[in-house]
């Protein structure tokens, strides 16, 4: 496995990976994103906006790199890539004949734009490590972005995705993880066959609809064993967001029956954040210590598996809102889009089972 590592002045809410990219080799720290396709690092020269990441490693610059080459134009690559991100065919450079692409992330406005390119890649331990001699990514040279990793690597359902590209060097097609809920811990991933162990459940793992990422089918969402009105409907599975996303019924419902159950602890619904969020203040607006005493959560899902949240994977303390929940609104990111972020996922070993089609989920596995 990949350890994947938690630096809170790198990112608050992602888990990250070390890679090498380029000859000679170049360490980057990138964050592991199953709602994205496409991989990209930033590059030198950065023409319009890099941010800073001095602790994810040196920005990388292709021009130092002696096995980096351009994609073209009129590669087929460049247009798969620019029709799964929905781009004008003409994206392209024509000076130099590079293909272009332009790419939003993170389900906010956070957006890279840049060239489309190809380098040797080598992720793991030595021996135990592969190693890519032409990895397809982008070369990001405007980024807007306000947190500090040198970019992302995406495992999305696209032929010119991260693991799509890793897939074939492996004996099963499947990659797990496990981000920790202790910010000290170390998390893995790891790529290929997984322990197959008692205290695994399984759910069917689809595409959602229209869309690249991997999706699971929600059956309903339980708060202090009260079962909410919920139609059975489809959740993406995004370890590059923060927050789960509900479709406006159900939201609402939720945020009801929290708001119900937090009353009589001294805390009232505020409306600062706006109403497509839940926070809730106290009198004094205290630091919360008394997690036992929240809500429990369960989220259940096709054939009977049942994620039950403990209550720091459900709420949060934000020095500005008072107590909020990791919950939101569909209608922020687009009507009809759940989504499972990864905050609700801590400490729970997760497969996704491409060829055999499942989603399993391991508690208490880092």
């Amino acid at each position: 496995p990949i350890d994947l590592i938690q630096n809170d002045d790198i990112n608050n809410f992602l888990f990250l990976m070390p890679i090498k990219l380029g000859t000679p080799p170049v360490w980057n720290l990138v964050a592991v994103d199953t709602g994205a396709s496409l991989s990209f690092v930033q590059c030198q020269p950065c023409t319009l906006r890099c941010h800073k990441q001095s602790d994810a490693g040196e920005i990388f610059d292709p021009s130092k790199s002696e096995s980096f080459s351009r994609v073209g134009c009129s590669e087929e690559s460049c247009r798969t890539v620019q029709r799964a991100l929905r781009l004008q065919s003409k994206a392209c450079m024509e000076k130099e004949d590079s293909c272009l692409y332009s790419m939003t992330f993170g389900g906010t406005s956070s957006y890279s734009v840049g060239k489309l390119v190809r380098d040797r890649l080598a992720i793991g331990q030595y021996a135990k490590g592969y190693s890519f001699p032409d990895f397809l990514f982008g070369c990001s040279l405007d980024t807007e972005y306000h947190q500090y990793e040198a970019g992302l690597v995406g495992f999305a359902d696209e032929p010119f995705s991260f693991f799509e590209q890793v897939a074939p060097l492996v004996n099963y097609k499947a990659f797990s993880y496990c981000f920790p809920s202790d910010r000290r811990k170390t998390g893995y991933l790891s790529i290929g066959d997984y322990p197959r162990v008692n205290s695994t459940s399984y759910t069917p793992l689809f595409l959602a609809w229209q869309r690249s990422q991997y999706a699971l089918k929600l059956d309903e969402v339980v708060v202090n064993g009260i079962a909410l009105v919920t139609t059975p409907s489809e959740m993406i599975v995004d370890s590059g967001f923060r927050w789960t996303s509900l479709l406006s019924d159900t939201f609402n419902q939720l945020d009801a029956t929290i708001t119900k159950a937090l009353q009589p602890l001294g805390y009232n619904r505020s409306y600062y954040r706006g109403s497509d969020y839940i926070c809730f203040e106290d009198a004094h607006f205290q630091q919360f210590s008394n997690w036992a005493a929240l809500p429990a959560v369960e989220l259940k899902f096709n054939m009977g598996i049942t994620l039950t949240l403990q209550p720091q994977s459900s709420f949060h303390f934000h020095n500005d809102y008072g107590l909020c929940t990791y919950f939101m609104r569909d209608a922020s990111l687009g009507s009809g889009v759940q989504i499972l972020g990864n905050t609700m996922t801590r400490s729970v070993g997760i497969t996704f089972d491409i060829r055999g089609g499942q989603f399993a989920f391991r508690k208490g596995d880092c």
